[in-house]
């Protein structure tokens, strides 16, 4: 056995040229497309939105509860004030009875007057008990 090819090696022959088509669509170089943007920067921005509006929202209802308690605070001190008040006005309303006015005055040595008299500034007459004026 040889190591010739059992065949005769094949040569090329060119065949008539193509026909080329009249028209020919032209050809232009076109950029390759952008590369995408990340989108993490979209959504830090979004996260950071979000959270600051939670963090407002709790900041506000806090805001808001101080406020309450404050305000129930001072309402219960009203409230005393106002019972505070009405004791010393029953107190003052006791204290100016005439009652209370005649035994304060005898405890205090005090008498009745006798024989009021009064002045009319018009003439600056004596009107009263006991004379004619």
């Amino acid at each position: 056995m040889s190591a010739a090819p059992a065949r005769a090696p094949r040569t090329f022959v060119p065949s008539a040229p193509r026909p080329t088509p009249a028209w020919r669509p032209r050809l232009s170089v076109v950029p390759s497309p952008r590369p995408a943007r990340s989108l993490v920067p979209y959504l830090l921005l979004c996260a950071a939105i979000l959270s600051a509006a939670l963090l407002g929202a709790l900041l506000l209802n806090t805001h808001m509860a101080a406020a309450a308690y404050e305000i129930h605070d001072q309402q219960v001190a009203l409230s005393r004030l106002d019972e505070a008040e009405a004791s010393l006005r029953a107190q003052v309303e006791e204290a100016g009875a005439p009652a209370t006015l005649q035994r304060r005055a005898a405890e205090l040595g005090m008498v009745p007057a006798q024989g009021l008299r009064f002045i009319r500034l018009a003439d600056g007459a004596l009107l009263g008990a006991g004379e004619a004026g």
